[in-house]
């Protein structure tokens, strides 16, 4: 039955692996006050006709923060879809852990659909899938680290593979599989994007092209490839447009202080590790059971023939795991200097994403293709390597499901790097003391000289109706952060106010009424027509690419 219909398989597996949070709700964990504070408001105004949420209005205790022009939407859409299917009736808390179900069923589904296409067997595809969504990191990413992103990350990074494999293997739909994606893969996560780009994609590209059977094949599947990427950064450039030009106005240097630096988490390092280590130690055991997995494979594929076939994947898969735990461990230090962005992924160990698919995939196609008893005890002895981290795993996930358990919802917490630039934080506090004590006092509206009528009234997600008469021109001071975004109309310009960063404007003389709004910046603008112009490319593509290969 479970090879007949593996997408049931694989939901039943996602269930029971989510039981707890299906269950309690979101429990608590590093990121789970974020996740609370935006999944809420993101689908708020999702059901309300906002396609692409970016301006939190509740955030920073209703002064409004700008998260959504660079934190990724898409798992935050599939979060507003949820919502919208249940009319809204689960508290976001117990909808957040559905959400995270359907991701971690789709991580499956993605995984069975990459190893069926490298011809494992449909047992072993379905076991590989299923091991996928329950690899360790992948489950501490839920329950320890709360890293809903990340999490969604795990669901494109085997399609893209099986992208590239379409790809080489000559087969229509190669390209916009690849393009959808890694179009996915930056709208989830830009840091595991990131570090894909830099290791698995490339490598894996120029292996296929290393197997082809002459040179023209072999420059036409990494062009076919190129095209698939540079159409996914097209496709997500509505995302990407804006949160690159507009990293200037938000206290973006608080993503990468010594806490977030790469040289800070290296495995091999332990004396940077900053307090508590307890998760560090658990992430170093995956690392160390992953190359225990991966040099087992290696080992029993030593000397055996080097052709086309399962057993120079797996092969491949094996050395990328182990090299990408080599970048992790910190042993080519240089690696995260000079290839562009990675210094900018905060932590090394988010290529535990790369290792688990890079390391299940190598057992699956090692285990297609040896047929000695032998070989396969030695193969299962490289599984259980791994199964043994999931004990102290497990040990882990209980303490987060008891404090769960005594604690009903987690607290709600905005990111202090999403303030505006600028803003007087202080440079002593901890992360979840955001500094807003100095806003304490700060009225919905402040006009100086005082105005006769002086008055303003809060709408939906953000913007305001303002009312202000004066004998002489009067600055206006309203209790909103500034963002370059705001709009307002019948004012010539606004600017923020220092250095607490609100929004002012200089109303003139007389009677004027204003309606402040979020608008479309230029970068919005801009992001929209490359990702319009991508979509119309990949269609064009598409297209001539049916006709070609029908004729």
């Amino acid at each position: 039955m479970a090879l007949r219909h593996p997408a049931i398989a694989l939901l039943i597996a996602a269930v029971l692996l989510m039981v707890p949070s299906l269950i309690l709700g979101t429990l608590p964990s590093h990121s789970a006050a974020h996740n609370l504070a935006w999944a809420g408001q993101f689908a708020d105004q999702f059901r309300a006709g906002v396609f692409y949420p970016r301006w939190m209005a509740d955030s920073f205790e209703g002064l409004g923060g700008p998260a959504f022009y660079f934190y990724p939407p898409l798992p935050f859409w599939l979060d507003a879809l949820v919502s919208a299917v249940t009319l809204n009736a689960l508290p976001v808390t117990y909808r957040l852990a559905i959400s995270a179900t359907v991701l971690l069923w789709a991580s499956g589904l993605a995984m069975h659909a990459w190893l069926r296409r490298e011809e494992v067997g449909g047992g072993v595809a379905l076991l590989g899938a299923i091991a996928y969504m329950a690899a360790p990191y992948h489950l501490l990413d839920h329950y320890i680290r709360g890293a809903y992103a990340e999490f969604a990350a795990y669901a494109f990074l085997p399609l893209a593979a099986l992208g590239i494999r379409w790809i080489a293997d000559r087969r229509r739909g190669g390209v916009a599989i690849l393009a959808l994606s890694y179009a996915g893969l930056l709208l989830s996560h830009l840091p595991t994007a990131v570090l894909a780009s830099a290791t698995l994609l490339p490598a894996y590209a120029l292996f296929r092209a290393w197997r082809a059977t002459g040179a023209a094949p072999a420059v036409e599947l990494v062009a076919r490839c190129a095209l698939g990427a540079a159409l996914g950064v097209g496709l997500a450039a509505i995302y990407l447009g804006p949160a690159l030009d507009l990293q200037g106005w938000i206290a973006s240097e608080k993503l990468w202080t010594r806490g977030y630096s790469v040289e800070t988490w290296f495995l091999l390092t332990p004396e940077r590790w900053l307090k508590p280590i307890a998760m560090m130690e658990l992430i170093a055991r995956i690392a160390a059971a992953a190359a225990i997995a991966a040099v087992g494979v290696l080992l029993l594929l030593r000397g055996r023939p080097s052709g086309a076939g399962p057993r120079a994947d797996a092969a491949f898969w094996a050395l990328l795991s182990l090299w990408c735990l080599v970048l992790m461990a910190g042993l080519l230090p240089w690696f995260w200097r000079i290839v562009p962005l990675v210094a900018k992924v905060q932590f090394p160990w988010r290529l535990m994403v790369v290792v688990e698919f890079s390391t299940i995939t190598a057992i699956c196609l090692a285990w297609a293709g040896v047929w000695s008893r032998l070989g396969r005890f030695c193969l299962a002895g490289a599984v259980a390597a791994l199964a043994m981290v999931l004990v102290p795993l497990a040990s882990s996930i209980s303490v987060h499901v008891e404090t769960g358990l005594n604690q009903a919802i987690p607290p709600v917490q905005d990111a202090k790097e999403y303030l505006p630039a600028g803003y007087p934080q202080d440079p002593n506090a901890a992360y979840a003391d955001l500094s807003l004590g100095l806003l304490s006092n700060v009225p919905v509206i402040a006009c100086m000289p005082v105005a006769e009528i002086c008055r303003a009234r809060d709408e939906r997600f953000g913007a305001m109706q303002i009312d202000v008469d004066g004998t002489t021109p009067t600055t206006v001071v309203l209790r909103r952060f500034f963002f370059p975004a705001w709009r307002l109309d019948g004012a010539t310009a606004i600017v923020p106010t220092d250095p607490l960063r609100l929004v002012s404007f200089v109303a003139p003389a007389g009677r004027h009424t204003y309606r402040l709004e979020r608008g479309v910046s230029p970068a919005e603008r801009w992001g929209w027509m490359l990702s319009g112009l991508a979509l119309v490319l990949l269609l064009v593509w598409s297209g001539f690419e049916w006709r070609i290969r029908r004729s």
